[in-house]
């Protein structure tokens, strides 16, 4: 398998980071281990995740562009959408599961690749069809599945627990997962912190460059344009962390400005202080970086006191 894992690398070409699937292979390694840690943890278990769904926008056949499940990407490195995986606590045998596409999906979408392709672009033990999660879990005679339930702190919500046709025929233990994941998240591996100090030099020269374009009489949207422009041209982040906050003026005291209601859609006047919260993400790792300046490039003396208190 270490072979296979130099073998497996994420990367987007030019001078963008390469991540090898060993990032994630240590992952599942300090999982099973921190699972192993825990006294109610039971022999022959099998934690199971469910990755992110491909949505459509309301009604319509348009794909909101997809972006991974946090919790998944982190156990797995998974891109594509509408996947499970499944981990053998035990032996850290470690099973993909992907979705058994139509022959027209090779019309609308793209090439269907067979199992062996993500068995390899992955470095997992195995790799099956969705349709078959059910069987393969029973084969393994697990003595519990163990789901993630809990709530994130930052935002209230409940995370997705995985769930499958089938899944009532097993023992379901959903409480012992998430405070063991949540942990092993919270401490980053050097693998990840590579990835981490990547996205946050990318999107640390985007600010820079914004900085040397901001000026009178330019929108806020230009600025948030140009900063997504180079984390993905520069970086190959398509995605950025969160909504780009451009706050200018009164704007630059608003928290979480640049939402739908208030788009980053202001002049910028001379004299503006600028607030720019922006940052990038790289194969689902995040920066999250503030500026304040002023936008003529000249504090005036109470901009100063206050920006240096």
């Amino acid at each position: 398998m270490a072979s296979s894992q130099q073998k497996a690398v994420f990367w987007l070409g030019k001078d963008t980071l390469r991540v090898s699937a060993a990032l994630f292979a240590e992952n599942r390694e300090r999982l099973c281990r921190g699972l192993r840690a825990e006294k109610d943890l039971q022999d022959g278990s099998v934690l199971v995740l469910q990755g992110g769904e491909q949505k459509q926008r309301y009604c319509t056949d348009t794909d909101v562009l997809f972006r991974q499940e946090s919790f998944f990407h982190w156990t797995f490195g998974v891109t594509e959408a509408n996947c499970y995986g499944a981990i053998d606590v035990d032996s850290k045998k470690s099973i993909l599961f992907v979705p058994k596409l139509p022959e027209s999906y090779a019309t609308w979408m793209g090439e269907i690749y067979p199992r062996e392709h993500f068995k390899e672009k992955y470095a997992v033990d195995e790799v099956h069809y969705t349709t078959d999660i059910a069987d393969v879990l029973t084969e393994m005679k697990p003595s519990v599945l163990l789901t993630l339930r809990g709530v994130n702190t930052d935002s209230g919500s409940t995370c997705r627990e995985a769930s499958f046709e089938g899944i009532s025929q097993f023992q379901v233990n959903n409480s012992l997962l998430h405070p063991v994941i949540v942990e092993c998240r919270l401490l980053k591996t050097d693998m990840e912190l590579e990835v981490l100090r990547y996205t946050n030099r990318i999107s640390s020269e985007a600010h820079k460059e914004v900085m040397k374009r901001v000026k009178p009489g330019v929108k806020e949207y230009e600025m948030e344009s140009l900063f997504q422009h180079y984390c993905y041209s520069r970086g190959g982040m398509r995605h950025t962390s969160y909504t780009c906050i451009c706050g200018s003026g009164n704007n630059s005291s608003v928290l979480h400005y640049g939402h739908a209601g208030a788009p980053n859609d202001k002049s910028i006047q001379d004299g503006d202080m600028c607030l720019f919260d922006m940052g990038g993400e790289y194969y689902c790792y995040s920066s999250d970086i503030t500026c304040s300046f002023p936008a003529n490039g000249k504090f005036t003396a109470n901009q100063r006191a206050i920006y240096e208190a």
